[in-house]
This record gives structure tokens, sequence and C-alpha cells, in this order.
């Protein structure tokens, strides 16, 4: 029920040695919770990101560049993927030739939670976790040597302060869950957004009315999220339709299965293929929600309109290069590789 696959007792051994089991404290309950999320959430604001925009637009319509003499695209290699990582890699601090590497651990510890991989791959996996985290912690001490202006340096200049509560080892666990959270969530929302307006034949009308993309994105975040589900801890003995879950207890919650939609206006029936979205939880909800949902709404918008701008035509998918899902579908739903042609 964790979305977690069991670990051999060598890679447990290894990964006892690390932070592998050590909670992010964004994740807890306050005090801690809110001490830890004040030190970073000002780069998250709204304000904040509606500065990256400009920056956004150029990253993705490079990344598209010209497709007037192509036939296919990759929206999750050449789209999806490196555009969310690279503005979250900018945020955090990340220098540009280690992303590459750290996209690799970081692919490896998200494996060992919900992937099936054999022993060997999983002990494999439990070492590039403890190398990982020795990366960051050096990285950690250059910023802070060189003042490097980022979201490591604002953590890293809060440890000790009045009402502080987070150490360096905090940091690494924070930053592992932030480059996890801050590109793959975004990376599969986009990639999902696409295969829904190609499976619903709704590519041209979207194209020809852009103004609908942020209805489409939240549509896409209420009917195929690309965080199906997440563990949540009970505080105390609470009644779900007339069950009593004890205090204490443990619940997976479907978050893909959660959504309120309503009709679109001009259908007296209310049979639609494009429900009008009204509430969701597909970036959380209450003091736990989604503390980078304005920077995952902005990218996945841009994406999308640079998109539907650059393809030439309504694109379809070839039989000779279908789709690939990513493992690991209880807790995420995400392609690896979405080519279309045109």
């Amino acid at each position: 029920m964790e979305g977690q696959v069991p670990v051999c007792d060598e890679a447990r051994a290894i990964l006892d040695q690390t932070l592998f089991y050590r909670g992010a404290l964004f994740n807890e309950t306050p005090p801690a919770h809110s001490a830890f999320r004040k030190t970073f959430i000002r780069p998250f604001t709204p304000a904040a990101v509606e500065t990256l925009e400009p920056k956004i637009h150029e990253l993705a319509a490079a990344m598209c560049g010209d497709l007037s003499g192509r036939r296919s695209f990759d929206v999750m290699q050449e789209l999806a993927l490196p555009l969310p990582i690279k503005i979250i890699s900018d945020m955090i601090g990340i220098p540009e030739g280690d992303r590459q590497q750290v996209k690799e651990w970081n692919n490896l510890w998200v494996a060992l939670q919900v992937a099936p991989l054999p022993e060997e791959h999983q002990v494999g996996a439990a070492m590039a976790v403890r190398a990982y985290e020795d990366y960051v912690r050096k990285l950690i001490e250059e910023i802070r040597a060189e003042r490097r202006p980022s979201l490591i340096l604002d953590m890293a200049d809060a440890i000790g302060t009045p009402g502080a509560v987070h150490d360096v080892d905090d940091i690494i666990v924070a930053i592992r869950v932030m480059i996890a959270a801050g590109h793959e969530t975004t990376s599969g929302l986009i990639g999902n957004a696409v295969n829904r307006l190609i499976e619903t034949g709704r590519w041209a009308e979207l194209g020809a009315n852009p103004a609908d993309i942020p209805e489409f994105v939240e549509e896409t975040m209420a009917i195929d999220p690309s965080v199906q589900s997440a563990p949540r801890s009970v505080e105390e003995d609470t009644e779900i339709r007339g069950i009593t879950v004890p205090a204490r207890s443990r619940l997976h919650l479907a978050i893909g299965a959660y959504a309120v939609l309503g009709p679109q206006n001009g259908d007296q029936n209310g049979a639609t293929d494009k429900p009008a979205v009204h509430k969701h939880i597909g970036f959380g909800h209450g003091i736990h929600r989604c503390m980078g949902s304005h920077l995952a709404r902005i990218e996945a918008r841009i994406a999308l309109e640079t998109l539907l701008k650059a393809v030439p035509a309504v694109p379809h998918y070839d039989e000779s290069a279908p789709p690939l899902r990513l493992p690991g579908g209880f807790v995420f739903r995400s392609f690896s590789s979405l080519p279309i042609s045109w």
C-alpha cells in the first residue's frame, strides 16, 4: 500500500547508512512543516513565478524549434522532460554540467520506491543514493562558500536562525524531493495533457483557442494527474463515510480518483467529453498543497502553447513507435517517451 517494492537486505544495509528513510520536513506536521517551508517559499509565490515566464517561453521555443521540416517529435524527450528540470535546477543551484548525473541519481532514487528492481539493481541504486547525497552535501558547502543565489543558499542561511528547525541533512532530503517533484510531476502533466489532446481529438480545437489552455491543464490534473496516489498519516480518529479510521493509521490516498467535474455550457443534457473542472486535488490540499503548483501550471501552459503552434499539422501516434509509459504507475502516471507524428 505504500507504492514501494520491498528492498533486499543488502540494499537496505546500504540505505540504512543514508538519508533514504528520512522524511522531508515540509511533509511533516506543524510547527516543523511551517518553519522549514517559509525558508524557501518566496521563489514559488505567484508573483515570483510570473517573472520566470519569459525564460520559460524562450526555453520551450528553443526545445521545439522549427518543426516545419520534420515529421515527428518526441514530446517527453524533447520538451516535457528537459523544460522542468532546467527550471528547477536553476532555482535550486545545480550547475549545468552536473544535471545529467543528478537526473540519473534521482531516477534511481525514485525507482527504489516505485519500481520492481531485481536485487542486484537495488544494490546499485542504493549505492547511487549514497553518491547522490555526498554530491548534494558538497554542493551545499560550495554554494555557502561562494554565496551563489539559490534555494540551497536560502535554506542554508536559515540554519540556526530563530525559529529554524532544520540542518544540512534536512536540506539534502528536501533538495532530493524538490528535484523529483519539480520536474517529474510537471513532465508527467505535460505528457498526459498532450496524450489527452490526441486521444480526445481536441488538438485543432485547443490550438485555435489558446485562451482555453489553462482550463485544459486543470482538466488534465483532475482526470489524468501525474501523481496518482500518496501515503498520509491520520493524526486523530476520523470518520470517513461511516468508517472510523483510528489515529496513527496510514492511508494511501487515490489522488487520481478524486475530481468534481461539471458539464460544459451549451449541453443541456450534461453529456460532453470536455468536462469543466470544478475541483481536484492534483496539487494536494490544505497546508501540504504543492508549493510549486503555480510554477507547474505556467510550465504546462507555456509548453502546450508552444507545441500547438510549432507542430505543423494535427498529430497522431505511429504504430511503429508507440508511446511508452514509465513504470511505477501506482504512484506516478507518466510517459518516458511520447513520439507524435504528422
